[in-house]
């Protein structure tokens, strides 16, 4: 899984095993980034550069293709030079920019490179908006199959950090919804609507949901069957989601958001889950449900008009877990959060799972506690003060868990909203608990 980061300053001065050079086909050397880099790693980078012209590369290097030089006085390991699109009539400018970054990042694997920085490769020249440029980066990065465990874009601007920074959020508002469903780019809506105890999420999007939308089954679509074993919501298998997904009429490469009518508690499961799964860009409608109508958009009843089966592939494994040893060992050695309300922590009420109580080692931190009055996410700023209370301040790993694995993965995601990289416990309390063998704490402290 790999992290993704943004920080605003000089790409020539930041600390990576490898940092990428936005090239020019003919590696010598040119303006902008590219001249930097070159100017402050010296003679060594342009050396071996030359050397590349001479055997390997005498027609240049291709746009899209990238190759590693001596990083010579920058403070990384190596510079991957890599060419985005030349802007000619027939290309494929989405496609060579992906291609670039996808290069970039094998070729830091052949390396053995861990951390790699990026500038972004296309700036939004010649007429290419720079919001579609970081959209096919960020997308490129998050689909890569990579080694690489950790890339920083490196923005050259305040605008340009704030781009990335709106293209990495988990979230989407309503307006701008409203005029993404008016584009050219697809975006399948997904109506998660779901509640401990009310199992009419589907009679509830009869009555009214987004136009476009597709009702999701949190229970039979978004997990397999319960066990005492694995709990109450275990991740489906990668297959059984990809058959969903595709009968939600989702392709490779569709945007994906998500929402219900309870501060996307239950959303969040889908958002979790599709992005496990490795597609690159799934959003939480900010607000839900509620938000949209508020701010006088229509709704329509019914059961919503067929869509043609989809043709997304989907795989595992693109966001973090743990197992249930994992989660012991983690809260001792780092910090695991318990999203349920607080009764439920402290072992006063326990509705549905076997014993009351919670991991020993674990804190309390009820999902409510991320929205603002609203019903949506708290900002960025008041997430992180909130999680750096409970420890959780990016220095030390972090896990989730809940009653069933759902309402941790809004945890997951206010933390992602933080800039925190937490891992999901799926089997969460109804895993634990349903294992006589396993302690139970109860009380206020963990």
């Amino acid at each position: 899984m790999v992290t993704i980061d943004v920080v605003r300053g000089d790409i020539t001065r930041f600390e990576a095993d490898a940092i990428v050079n936005a090239a020019n086909s003919g590696l010598l050397g040119g303006g902008g980034v590219d001249g930097a880099i070159h100017r402050v790693g010296g003679p060594a980078v342009l050396a071996e550069c030359r050397r590349l012209r001479e055997t390997t590369l005498p027609g240049g290097l291709p746009a899209g293709d990238a190759v590693a030089t001596t990083a010579g006085n920058l403070p990384a390991r190596w510079v991957i030079h890599t060419v985005g699109p030349v802007y000619s009539a027939a290309e494929d400018r989405s496609a060579v920019l992906r291609s670039a970054y996808t290069r970039s990042l094998a070729v830091a694997d052949e390396l053995g490179a861990r951390t790699v920085a990026f500038p972004l490769v296309s700036a939004g020249v010649y007429g290419w908006p720079h919001a579609d440029a970081v959209h096919q980066a960020v997308s490129a990065v998050r689909s890569a199959s990579t080694s690489v465990r950790r890339v920083t874009f490196v923005a050259f601007g305040d605008a340009m950090a704030d781009l990335l920074r709106r293209e990495l959020s988990p979230l989407v508002a309503v307006e701008e919804l409203a005029t993404r469903l008016g584009s050219a780019r697809p975006t399948v809506l997904l109506d998660v609507r779901w509640a401990l105890g009310d199992p009419h999420g589907h009679d509830h999007f009869l009555r009214g949901h987004l136009p476009g939308a597709r009702f999701v089954d949190l229970d039979t679509e978004l997990a397999a069957p319960p066990t005492p074993e694995l709990g109450r919501h275990p991740l489906p298998a990668a297959a059984d989601l990809q058959a969903s997904a595709r009968r939600w009429g989702i392709d490779d490469g569709d945007v994906v958001v998500v929402y219900d009518a309870t501060g996307n508690t239950a959303a969040a499961r889908a958002w979790w889950l599709l992005r496990w799964a490795g597609i690159a860009d799934v959003r939480m409608l900010d607000g839900g449900l509620q938000a949209w109508t508020a701010a006088g958009y229509p709704l329509e009843e019914g059961p919503g008009v067929p869509v043609a089966a989809g043709t997304v592939v989907l795989g595992s494994g693109h966001l973090p877990t743990v197992t249930i040893d994992e989660v012991a060992d983690l809260a001792r050695d780092g910090i695991v959060l318990d999203a349920r309300a607080a009764e439920r922590y402290r072992g006063e009420v326990e509705p549905v799972d076997p014993r009351a109580g919670h991991i020993p080692g674990a804190r309390s931190a009820p999902t409510t506690e991320n929205l603002d009055g609203a019903g949506r996410f708290a900002d960025a700023a008041t997430l992180r003060r909130r999680f750096a209370e409970l420890g959780a301040d990016g220095s030390v790993p972090v896990a989730a868990y809940c009653g069933s694995g759902v309402n941790a993965t809004h945890e997951v995601a206010a933390l992602a909203i933080a800039g925190i990289e937490a891992a999901l416990f799926p089997g969460s309390w109804s895993q634990w608990s349903g294992d006589p063998a396993r302690p139970a704490a109860t009380g206020p402290n963990p």
